[in-house]
């Protein structure tokens, strides 16, 4: 694998850059927003967006949300969180109603208790979507499994001009962060920030 040389990018004007990363919109196979929300009410308003870390799953509730009806309330819950369903609980509405959507980024941070508490606690509304790294707390509604191709389009769409000379490395990147999009993202955010790349430099393999 070859070394990358780019120039060196200001945040603000890096092509990696948090924002701009933020604003790409899911990439959708063979199924867009309206067929989900279609499946999801074959679904009884109930299910999950199953994938890997990484894998576009919160970009995807975002896009889905727009297309559902009612209120949106947002549960989000990183990693780590210390307290998860205090935390969740906080978020939510009192009651929580029909007039609801409840979309919980991060529902795996629920341990088994904390997740049957909020099923009861969101037990009336209207709907309810997660994200989930495995499948089996809710019927799926689909999975996200990005590749390589998901990867290179990504990249040029950010960095046009420079995605020729970073081609010949993205496999190997995506290969290196074991299909994590999002930290493929972060480590050629560094790339052009001119700091530290192991992932580019043919030593580290």
């Amino acid at each position: 694998m070859s070394a990358v040389v780019v120039s060196r990018h200001r945040p603000a004007n890096n092509p990696f850059a948090s924002h701009r990363v933020e604003g790409l919109a899911f990439r959708f196979k063979g199924i867009g927003p309206e067929a989900l929300r279609r499946r999801l009410d074959d679904l009884g308003g109930r299910a999950a967006i199953v994938g890997p870390e990484g894998s576009g799953k919160t970009t995807l509730l975002e896009e889905l949300a727009r297309t559902l009806p009612g209120q949106s309330v947002w549960v989000r819950l990183g990693a780590g969180c210390h307290r998860p369903w205090h935390t969740a609980r906080t978020q939510l509405p009192s009651p929580v109603s029909t007039k609801h959507t409840v979309l919980i980024d991060g529902a795996e941070q629920l341990g088994h208790l904390g997740w049957h508490r909020f099923l009861f606690a969101t037990r009336r509304a209207g709907r309810l979507v997660t994200t989930l790294h495995r499948s089996g707390r809710l019927p799926t509604l689909i999975e996200c499994r990005p590749d390589h191709h998901l990867l290179r389009a990504l990249v040029e769409e950010l960095a046009p001009t420079e995605a020729p000379h970073l081609a010949p490395d993205l496999d190997d990147l995506f290969r290196r962060r074991n299909g994590n999009i999002r930290l493929c993202l972060r480590d050629l955010f560094d790339l052009f920030a001119g700091r530290s790349k192991p992932i580019f430099d043919p030593k580290s393999g």
